[in-house]
């Protein structure tokens, strides 16, 4: 199950979206209009908005962004051990050059929507996270699979060489691409969400197209 945020009627909307599969979590969706985000059967695809915000929208754009998001409702914070995983597909036409260049697909957000961490796409870089290349533009088209390995921890370090049981895993194709452990990764008292999608400029440039697919989306333990 998920929520449509909206504040027009939802009935109409809410036939065409059927949940892909996932575990331990239900979702929401934010988007600038319906016609951003379409659901399949085991999935879904995003798309950037070239028209803006529609009426009873708003709450998914800024004065300059937007986003289209499947977001987890399920929170987890300090203490937990969670693997995020989900295959991503990017299209092979992807086209992206609007003013403000930064662009994510896939970010981990506290309930107050600050960033934890999140995944760059681009045309001249691929998907990346923390420097990290997952898959370069020379691998839009296919199918990739990504985990993300978290223990969430917000102990407070009492020096510098203190470790805490905080970690993080980035893994792409199998690959480990980015581990980080020893550290707090979020503060006391945040819980963090899952959003799958898209995040990017309010106004694309003339020529534009950005669309990304997501199947096969579990939330676990590890």
């Amino acid at each position: 199950m998920f929520k449509f945020h909206s504040k027009v009627a939802r009935a109409a909307i809410a036939i065409l979206l059927i949940a892909p599969p996932a575990t331990a979590a239900d979702f929401n969706v934010v988007v600038p209009n319906p016609s951003t985000f379409e659901m399949n059967e085991d999935g879904f695809t995003a798309r950037l908005s070239d028209e803006g915000c529609a009426d009873g929208f708003e709450t998914a754009c800024t004065a300059t962004r937007q986003r289209v998001e499947y977001q987890s409702a399920t929170p987890h914070g300090h203490g937990d051990r969670v693997s995020y995983s989900w295959e991503v597909m990017v299209d092979e036409g992807l086209t992206y050059n609007a003013a403000d260049k930064h662009m994510y697909a896939t970010r981990f957000l506290t309930a107050d929507e600050k960033t934890v961490m999140q995944f760059y796409l681009g045309n001249d870089y691929g998907y990346e996270v923390n420097r990290k290349t997952c898959f370069g533009p020379e691998a839009f088209g296919k199918w990739h699979q990504v985990e993300v390995r978290f223990v969430w921890d917000s102990t407070k370090k009492k020096g510098l060489k203190d470790k805490t049981p905080g970690e993080i895993h980035v893994i792409c194709d199998g690959n480990e691409i980015f581990s980080k452990a020893g550290r707090p990764n979020i503060k006391a008292g945040d819980v963090v969400h899952l959003a799958l999608g898209l995040e990017g400029a309010l106004k694309l440039a003339e020529g534009d197209k950005v669309s990304v697919a997501f199947r096969n989306i579990q939330i676990g333990t590890w």
